[in-house]
């Protein structure tokens, strides 16, 4: 097995452990049993039950931002790239977050450990970025009134993690990919010029 191999097959055996018992009762004793190699094997990729966490995400939020420039760089207006952005959002979200026992693990994690909380700023970083250019390009096309950019993006991603978390705590509540839809689509009724 490569190193890329190694290293893919430990976030991949580390991803059905979390699964199985929650990042909190995990331990890197399940996961070098689960993958099959030596300790120092799995500890040579990575340090920490925390390295794994945060590689996990990084994975999904790359993944995330790939997905988010094919929308931006697609045809069509920035309306239905914003719409289609929902979509892939929710559809992305909810996918990694039934993989886990619960996503407020997640926020729990990134609220004592650094390195997943730096991980998280910078995809919202990146995302506010991304979605603060689609948002000047509605304006520019005219689909959109002249509104701060900026606010709107951060406002995007409140809805989405809003939208989550009331998901984590109370999911009979939400269709998580309905919803981030839905919050969309009320976003762009207050934008959109007529």
């Amino acid at each position: 097995m490569t190193e890329h191999e190694s290293k893919a097959h430990i976030l991949a055996i580390a991803l059905s452990v979390f699964a199985e018992k929650g990042f909190a009762k995990a331990s890197m004793n399940d996961i070098v049993r689960a993958s099959g190699l030596s300790k120092g094997g799995v500890y040579w990729h990575f340090k920490s039950k925390d390295d794994l966490i945060t590689a996990i995400f990084d994975q999904f939020f790359v993944e995330q931002l790939a997905l988010l420039d094919e929308v931006l760089v697609g045809e069509g207006t920035a309306v239905a790239k914003l719409t289609q952005l929902a979509s892939f959002t929710g559809a992305g979200v909810e996918a990694l977050a039934t993989q886990f026992p619960t996503p407020l693990e997640f926020y729990a994690l990134a609220a004592r450990e650094d390195g997943l909380r730096t991980l998280l700023k910078e995809q919202f970083a990146n995302y506010q970025q991304k979605v603060t250019d689609l948002v000047e390009e509605g304006m520019a096309n005219g689909e959109f009134r002249q509104v701060d950019s900026a606010s709107v993006a951060k406002t995007v991603i409140a809805l989405f993690e809003g939208v989550l978390l009331l998901w984590a705590v109370a999911p009979e509540m939400v269709d998580l990919s309905v919803q981030v839809e839905t919050a969309v689509q009320l976003l762009l009724q207050g934008l959109q010029t007529a």
